[in-house]
């Protein structure tokens, strides 16, 4: 039986830029560090935010990601926030690469199928997109 996720593993191409942009863009922590023998794996380094923690694997010759949505996989990086406008302002004024911006999603644009947990989908949710070092896309959320 699951028990629980437990992180999220991302290739990067430059571990301490990543870092630094985690933890200084998204408040990660780092909380563990390995050089490794794993070949073509330079570095790895877990990071944790609340409940959250993600895994950077610093690989050797690293492309950025092309984001095809012909493309099955991973797709983005969510992250809830309280203060979506502040949040959204500091983000952005950082200098942080705006893949979309910010806009509101609700019943207008999102037909609900199947709701276990009682969504309020006429308030619906606000939410932008913006783009790590390595151009994965991270999404800011707010539910409204």
């Amino acid at each position: 039986m699951i028990k629980n996720v437990d992180h999220l593993a991302i290739y990067v191409a430059e571990l301490e830029r990543s870092i630094a942009f985690y933890r200084d863009v998204l408040g990660f922590e780092e909380t563990i560090r390995w050089e490794t023998k794993i070949p073509g794996v330079k570095q790895i380094s877990f990071m944790k935010c609340g409940d959250a923690v993600i895994e950077l694997f610093e690989i050797e010759g690293a492309k950025p990601l092309v984001d095809d949505p012909q493309m099955a996989g991973f797709k983005h990086l969510c992250i809830e926030v309280d203060d979506f406008d502040k949040d959204y302002e500091r983000i952005a004024g950082m200098g942080v690469n705006v893949l979309e911006e910010p806009h509101v999603l609700n019943s207008e644009n999102l037909i609900t199928k199947l709701d276990t947990v009682g969504l309020d989908m006429e308030k619906g949710l606000k939410r932008a997109v913006f783009a790590d070092p390595d151009g994965l896309p991270i999404e800011l959320l707010y539910w409204l």
